[in-house]
């Protein structure tokens, strides 16, 4: 009977020392997605730019900011610290002929806080109407799941 009380708390300390190692890495998991969620403040994703070999992804990204917000060129390249394209390149037999997304990190988040803000501006009213004509075909397309979002 000794023999299992002592096999009996052994297995105890065991389980505690579990929980507490359970605790911490549950502490640790917050932690570490509290900081990628605060490192990805500064980035936007942009989807829908058709890929092409040797694309030079930042030059042509600085060139669409330009168009979106009026600064420099010489401002965007110093704000605009990495962009690059999510995952790796579908071969020609299991892609899905849609581009990957874009990831553009900025320097600056007051920069990225602008182009945010200047791309999500209401639309002319040509634009909005043209977007209502084209809805129900994104609709369509979304229900035959050939359309995942609508820009």
């Amino acid at each position: 009977m000794d023999n299992q009380t002592e096999l009996l708390k052994g297995i105890e300390k065991r389980i505690e020392a579990n929980t507490v190692a359970i605790d911490v890495n549950k502490k640790a998991t917050s932690e570490l997605q509290s900081t990628i969620n605060h490192q990805q403040k500064g980035n936007l994703r942009v989807t829908g730019l058709p890929e092409k070999d040797d694309e030079n992804m930042r030059e042509t990204i600085i060139g669409i900011l330009t168009k979106v917000i009026p600064v420099s060129v010489a401002r965007l390249r110093e704000t605009v610290d990495t962009v690059h394209r999510l995952g790796q390149r579908a071969s020609a037999a299991t892609s899905n002929n849609l581009p990957r997304a874009v990831i553009i990190q900025f320097g600056m988040r007051t920069v990225r806080d602008e182009v945010w803000k200047k791309s999500k501006e209401d639309f002319s009213k040509e634009d909005r109407l043209a977007r209502t004509k084209l809805w129900s075909l994104v609709q369509e397309a979304r229900s035959r799941g050939l359309l995942h979002v609508f820009m």
